[in-house]
C-alpha cells in the first residue's frame, strides 16, 4: 500500500543558497534586491506557508541569512554543487521529509511542495518539470536517500540531473508542473531583475 504524503508541518524547506554568483560578478545572488526585497525573501515567504521549518544551506553570509531560518554550512564542499547543500541539510536537521529549493527563484508557487510530496515515492524524491526541462532543484526527497547522495558525492558524480539519473526508477518520479513553470525563474540578468513579481 502506498505511503500517504507527508503533511506540510513533517516537512524541512531547504533553500539552496550556496552558488558562487559567477552571473552576477561573484556576489552572493540570494541577497541580491528584487522589486525591493532579497531574492532570498521572496522565496522564504512563499515556502513557509509550505513547510513546517525552513534551512537555508549557505557558504558565506551566515548570519545575514539566519533571519530567515537554520544555517548549515556547505563548506568546505561547497565546489561539488548543490547537491552538497541538500546533503547538509540530511546530515544537520532532523525529519524524514525535505523540500529543496533555489534561494533565486522568487515567483516560487505557493502549492509546489504539495504537489511533488502527493507523488514522491515512500523511500525516494520527486522533482518538477517544467515541460521543457527537468528543474531538478525543486524536488520533495526522503531521508532514505542520503547514503545514496554521500556516495554520489564521494564519486565522481556533481550534476544533480547525473544524480537522478543514477537513482532506481522506482525511488524517482518526474512531476509535471507545466502550469506553473513561471515558478522556475531564475535570476541570472538584469532583465531577469525587473521580470514582473506577480
Amino acid at each position: 500500500m502506498p505511503q500517504p504524503p507527508p503533511d506540510p508541518p513533517a516537512i524541512t524547506g531547504v533553500i539552496l543558497c550556496g552558488g558562487s554568483g559567477r552571473r552576477v560578478g561573484g556576489t552572493d545572488k540570494p541577497l541580491l534586491p528584487f522589486h525591493g526585497r532579497p531574492l532570498v525573501d521572496w522565496v522564504a515567504a512563499s515556502l513557509g506557508p509550505q513547510v513546517g521549518d525552513i534551512v537555508l544551506s549557505a557558504n558565506r553570509n551566515q548570519a545575514r541569512y539566519a533571519q530567515w531560518g537554520k544555517v548549515v554550512t556547505d563548506a568546505p564542499l561547497d565546489s561539488r554543487g548543490p547537491l552538497t547543500g541538500i546533503l547538509r541539510a540530511l546530515q544537520q536537521c532532523p525529519g524524514d521529509w525535505f523540500a529543496a529549493v533555489p534561494g533565486d527563484a522568487p515567483l516560487l508557487n505557493a502549492h509546489i511542495v504539495a504537489r511533488l510530496a502527493l507523488q514522491a515515492p515512500a523511500d525516494g524524491i520527486a522533482v518538477a518539470h517544467d515541460g521543457t526541462r527537468l528543474q531538478g532543484l525543486h524536488l520533495v526527497l526522503h531521508r532514505a536517500l542520503r547514503a545514496q547522495l554521500e556516495a554520489c558525492l564521494d564519486g565522481a558524480q556533481r550534476s544533480v540531473e547525473g544524480w537522478l539519473r543514477s537513482l532506481p526508477r522506482r525511488r524517482l518520479c518526474v512531476v509535471d508542473c507545466t502550469d506553473i513553470a513561471t515558478s522556475f525563474l531564475n535570476v541570472n540578468t538584469p532583465e531577469d531583475f525587473h521580470a514582473p513579481a506577480g
